[in-house]
């Protein structure tokens, strides 16, 4: 059995002959340490600072390369059955880098002029968004955001071909046999800087709110059906919309904003037969039913530092859900021994693996300060403890 037939049999709520384990990333320090050599991985701090170094040498070929390659590599090697991809920088100098320092950066829009700056942290293996043309704005009319998005609606929310570079890639080198899975844009601008200035809009001007809600959702979709023509097998959606202590947003703001964003994503890929996954991080428990309503196939995170309970979810949403989780990426996987790593990953298995509707994975990602040795202990454990029928 293929691990891309192990993954499709799991969506589908079968038992196939184990458990599959996958990730949504593995960031460069880890996969490093899996290679025995740099490797260019996942979407962390070290990751982004070199991609504003090849991007402002106009070294991006090498970047695309390399960041493939290992990709692939990585994850084959750690004994994973699905990849995930996202969108690549594209080559068409409508972004420039510039004064690229040892843990800092700048981008510039070429269209609008519109800048950020982002500051890497290389102890943590972060890197953020710390300030931008938006965040800076004192506008009362939220003018920034809104010349924002008249580039966006300018360029007719075209995603230029380049960006798919890696995603065909690995469809081509590895989508034979293993589940691949893309990462959508973000639906609202969630990493940006000004994520605060978005969040007041909602408040102070709802035509805005939606307008950009929109405008983010048409660029996502148009993503979303060139990944379906490269040839992926499920469409993920980041953005949390939870912290440990429940919901980010209000019930109002979800249901009239965050869900139909999703629903229309889900719309576009049940049409082609492509599933889709939602992560997000926190406790989710207070609009559970709504979340589980929306048509998704799967859900990543199921946070146990945030209180969520595999075994409760699985019982009450798994039968039309599949589930992606939930070993801890915050406590045990960084610092568990291995032992501990082993218990935990087989009690997750023992919650929610069985009749299928279950792929094992960290919490959310394997990146700083997690070890390789934990991260393969758990795939190992997997490998090991996960074949069906369960004897655990």
């Amino acid at each position: 059995m293929t691990s891309k037939e192990r993954v499709k049999l799991a969506y589908a709520h079968k038992e196939a002959d184990r458990v599959p384990v996958g990730e949504m990333h593995i960031m460069s320090p880890v996969s490093s340490e899996i290679l025995g050599r740099q490797a260019v991985t996942g979407e962390g701090g070290w990751l982004k600072h070199y991609m504003a170094e090849c991007m402002a040498e106009e070294n991006r070929a090498e970047f695309i390369e390399r960041l493939s390659a290992d990709t692939v590599e990585v994850f084959r090697k750690s004994g994973l059955d699905l990849l995930c991809t996202e969108l690549d920088p594209a080559d068409d100098g409508s972004v420039i880098y510039k004064d690229v320092t040892e843990n800092s950066w700048t981008t510039v829009d070429q269209d609008t002029g519109h800048w950020a700056k982002f500051v890497y942290k290389p102890e943590n293996d972060t890197a953020h968004e710390v300030d931008s043309s938006e965040k800076s704005d004192t506008d009362e009319d939220y003018g920034a955001i809104r010349e924002h998005l008249d580039a966006l609606e300018k360029s007719n929310f075209a995603v230029h071909e380049s960006r798919f570079d890696s995603t065909k890639y690995a469809v081509k080198h590895a989508g034979k046999d293993m589940f691949i899975m893309a990462k959508l844009p973000d639906l609202i601008p969630s990493y940006r800087s000004f994520y605060a200035n978005f969040m007041e809009v909602f408040y102070a001007d709802e035509e805005l709110a939606h307008r950009l809600c929109d405008d983010y959702l048409a660029f996502s979709l148009n993503a979303a059906k060139r990944y379906i023509e490269i040839g992926v097998d499920c469409i993920m959606i980041a953005t949390d919309w939870a912290a440990s202590n429940g919901p980010i947003f209000s019930p109002r703001l979800l249901r009239e904003f965050m869900i139909p964003q999703i629903r229309a994503v889900v719309d576009l890929c049940h049409q082609h037969d492509v599933l889709v996954l939602k992560h997000t991080d926190g406790n989710i428990m207070q609009f559970a039913d709504e979340f589980f309503a929306m048509g998704i196939d799967g859900y990543q995170s199921v946070d146990p530092g945030a209180g969520m309970d595999i075994e409760l979810i699985k019982k009450l949403y798994g039968e039309k859900v599949l589930l992606m989780g939930n070993v801890d990426c915050a406590h045990t996987l960084p610092f568990g021994t291995p032992e501990d790593v082993i218990e935990e990953t087989k009690q997750v298995m023992r919650k929610a693996s069985g009749g299928g509707g279950h792929i094992v994975s960290s919490s959310n990602t394997i990146g700083y300060p997690t070890t390789a040795k934990n991260f393969l202990t758990m795939v190992e454990t997997v490998h090991k403890f996960g074949s069906y029928p369960l004897e655990l």
